[in-house]
């Protein structure tokens, strides 16, 4: 019996592997505990610099919950522990202080959306398709998914991608701002996952997790208070080593080389 969930970390970047390709990688109970019990062990490993999510295979990132082990929960109990665990989970995704990028290597429906919304960065392969499908099955979005796609999208595209539950293409998805990159056809995507891993990686640690703080901060709170959040990161990161390696490393007309003091 495979592994559901495989996270692996190498050169400080860690990869969250939904395994379980025979039913397009969707989440029965054991495989939605597992990967929240992954996002919690990386959050207790400081050395983690990046977090890559994807699936196993080229057919499906997520396909949301194993509806066929679902439909044997039918009561309220099943429908509040599957809100929670995998609630709970991408909630401490979008508090992780590090970038989290989700390599859709797939085909993204339902709760898979919904994970997409609580990463940082999200990168999908050329045929990858989506669908916020939770309506065709009689629901909404459990995992926090509504709040997050308007914001990301807006209003109006939300309400509209939601209520009618439809299938939309990459490019779709891009010009939305639901995905940020595209890899090309053919191309491996974790390839292109780790290349960016590794550029973010290279930059400052700190910096990287006061920005994340920032920007999650602003959604939520008005100007005034996340003008006073970014007061505060701001003169808190200006005498740590990165910053002054940075302004010596362009006096000196070299490449900063940065998180050397941790």
């Amino acid at each position: 019996m495979t592994n559901s969930i495989v996270c692996d970390v190498k050169d400080n970047i860690a990869i969250l592997r939904v395994n379980r390709p025979e039913v397009r990688n969707a989440l029965n109970w054991a495989a939605q505990e597992k990967f929240a019990a992954a996002v919690t062990a990386v959050s207790q490993t400081p050395a983690i610099r990046v977090l890559i999510i994807t699936g196993t295979g080229s057919q499906a990132f997520v396909a949301g919950g194993d509806i066929k082990e679902l439909s044997r929960r039918p009561e309220k109990a099943s429908g509040e522990r599957l809100n929670q665990v995998m609630g709970d989970a991408l909630t401490q995704l979008t508090q992780l202080p590090i970038p989290v990028i989700a390599a859709v290597n797939g085909d993204a429906f339902g709760g898979g959306c919904e994970i997409l919304t609580a990463c940082d960065l999200r990168l999908a392969a050329a045929h990858a398709r989506f669908s916020f499908a939770e309506v065709k099955v009689g629901l909404t979005t459990g995992w926090g998914g509504t709040a997050r796609l308007a914001r990301l999208i807006g209003q109006s595209r939300a309400m509209e991608l939601l209520l009618t539950s439809r299938l939309f293409d990459v490019m779709e998805a891009q010009e939305s701002g639901l995905i940020h990159r595209i890899a090309p056809a053919g191309e491996a995507i974790l390839d292109h996952a780790r290349g960016w891993a590794q550029e973010l990686a290279a930059l400052p640690k700190a910096a990287l997790a006061a920005t994340k703080l920032l920007v999650h901060h602003a959604a939520h709170h008005s100007l005034a208070e996340t003008r006073q959040t970014e007061r505060e990161q701001f003169i808190n990161l200006w005498p740590q080593a990165d910053h002054l390696e940075a302004m010596t490393a362009f006096v000196e007309k070299r490449k900063p080389v940065f998180n050397r003091r941790e």
